[in-house]
């Protein structure tokens, strides 16, 4: 069965909209055409919770943001040639937080920079 795709915060209302007209699943189903789960979901979420619209994704948020990746480029294009480690101590002396080589690492790769540093491990 191929994976659907999230619907979006119209969706959602025309559901719900539906519902409070007095519309039964399988005719919300029929109008709609999405998945009668879908629309069940979509209603106990409403009568639970109140929520019309999609919650946001779960998971752990960023630690890094876009002006942090632009700080930590600036650090590597400042000077090629230091080490992961040097990289993380100048990268965390700059701000209020404290991020791993590893975060640093993968920022690095993300941005390009995957080739462009030295990794001195002990």
């Amino acid at each position: 069965m191929p994976k659907r795709r999230e619907l979006t915060d119209f969706e959602h209302g025309e559901i719900i909209g539906l519902y409070k007209g007095k519309h039964s699943y399988n005719e919300i189903k029929e109008l709609l055409g999405h998945p009668k789960s879908t629309i069940g979901d979509i209603v106990k979420k409403y009568n639970e919770h109140g929520l019309t619209s999609t919650i946001l994704w779960s998971g752990r948020p960023k630690i890094l943001t876009d002006h942090n990746n632009r700080q930590l480029v600036k650090i590597v294009k400042n000077n090629r040639n230091k080490t992961l480690e040097e990289i993380t101590e100048s990268f965390n002396t700059g701000l209020n937080i404290s991020v791993s080589s590893s975060t640093v690492r993968r920022t690095l790769h993300q941005e390009g920079y995957s080739g462009h540093y030295t990794y001195h491990q002990e």
